[in-house]
């Protein structure tokens, strides 16, 4: 079995998390290049990889390397004798990424949650130039959220309504928001400024972020859900293109927080104005923009290893010429996995990319150059593999990975 060389752009909370479910699940697979350019985040990253060498029964190869992103030159140099690429970098810095792998003959794959990243990295398939699969929004939503609802939409002749909700929820929210920054307070306030694409009444339309709000309770417990830019990906196209949805249907997807967050995020982003993305600094040199807020959150907001992902996606539709109903869920709390506790976003954010990376080393991708919408993956395919254990039984995944020789 030859290895295969993965690089890792951006050793941050996940990134670091992919690089290290990817050797310990990868059964010796991949050796992994993680990069970033802040120093303390690769010796944290570097410690971990290493002590994965004591607790698998199977090589683990890697090596870590210090880049600047901004340096195009450096990049490139850092892709080259790679074969995969899996870009963990803020949504700000991915552009460009993808259309260097492509030159250089390396696989793409990226976790990312913003619309005209992905647009761009489909921009290379549309014009007929790729050398490479690309495979953009491969984390949890986007990314598995979409292979679970399309199974879901299967299951009917037509479909009337398609509902996905995500959320990345402290277990034990104590501040007014109800909110712990959980992975990257860039990414959040990104999708709750951004124009969100949904179905409605048979229609391709954006509506603004934290509209559609809509309460529900799981299990006893009582969450909101509103729309959050993003998070369908390329499944209403999909839908639509194989005629599977209802003239009139709805498809959208919603974001899962507890009771009160989305009223005070709209005070921040809109009352206060703070969903501006370049804004002019005032008398005192002062600019008050989603950078700020970003920087409030970062400063302000404590962090949690105890949090819990809720996904629940609900259809509606006709089977056998009756109206139906297919209803998914998974609650995916915080685990102990090799030694350290993983925080469900970490957890099923890097399950997400590393099985796509790894459905395509198995030749298990539908197509193993160009574009691949999460939604052609099969949810049972996806599902087989270790680190679709990660959604079905988490606290199984060890002993899955220690099984491994």
């Amino acid at each position: 079995m030859a290895v295969q060389r993965v690089l890792v752009l951006g050793a941050g909370k996940v990134g670091k998390s992919v690089a290290e479910l990817l050797l310990a699940a990868g059964g010796g697979a991949y050796h992994v290049t993680i990069a970033d350019r802040e120093k303390s985040s690769l010796e944290e990253a570097s410690a971990i990889l290493g002590g994965l060498k004591a607790k698998v029964p199977f090589a683990v190869s890697f090596d870590s390397r210090q880049v600047d992103v901004n340096d195009a030159s450096a990049v490139r140099s850092l892709l080259s004798g790679h074969q995969y690429v899996v870009c963990m970098l803020p949504f700000n810095f991915v552009k460009g990424i993808a259309e260097m792998a492509n030159e250089l003959g390396v696989h793409y794959f990226d976790v990312t949650e913003d619309v005209e990243t992905t647009d761009a990295v489909k921009s290379i398939a549309d014009s007929g130039r790729a050398k490479v699969a690309l495979v953009p929004q491969c984390g949890l939503a986007p990314g598995y959220i979409a292979i679970a609802a399309y199974d879901v939409a299967k299951e009917f002749d037509s479909v009337q309504s398609l509902t996905l909700r995500v959320g990345a929820l402290s277990q034990f929210p104590t501040n007014q928001l109800k909110y712990n920054v959980t992975w990257s307070a860039a990414g959040v306030v990104n999708e709750y400024c951004e124009p969100c694409n949904v179905m409605l009444h048979g229609h391709k339309v954006k509506v603004p972020a934290l509209e559609g709000l809509e309460r529900f309770s799981l299990e006893g417990i009582e969450y909101e859900a509103f729309y959050t830019s993003g998070g369908v990906g390329t499944l209403v196209e999909t839908l639509e293109n194989e005629k599977r949805l209802a003239p009139e249907a709805d498809v959208a997807y919603k974001t899962i927080r507890y009771p009160g967050h989305r009223d005070l995020m709209k005070f921040l982003l809109q009352d206060l104005g703070l969903a501006t993305e370049h804004a002019t600094p005032n008398g005192k040199g002062q600019k008050f923009d989603r950078w700020l807020l970003i920087d409030l959150f970062d400063h302000s907001l404590a962090r949690t290893l105890q949090d819990v992902v809720v996904i629940f996606v609900n259809g509606i539709g006709m089977k056998n010429g009756r109206p139906w109903q297919v209803n998914f869920r998974r609650n995916i709390p915080a685990t102990n996995l090799l030694g350290r506790p993983w925080p469900a976003i970490e957890l099923t954010t890097a399950a997400g990319v590393c099985a796509m990376v790894d459905l395509h080393r198995l030749g298990k991708l539908p197509r193993q150059v160009g574009f691949v919408r999460q939604e052609e993956v099969s949810l049972p395919e996806f599902s087989k593999t270790v680190f679709g254990k990660c959604y079905d039984a988490p606290g199984e995944v060890e002993a899955r990975i220690l099984g491994q020789r």
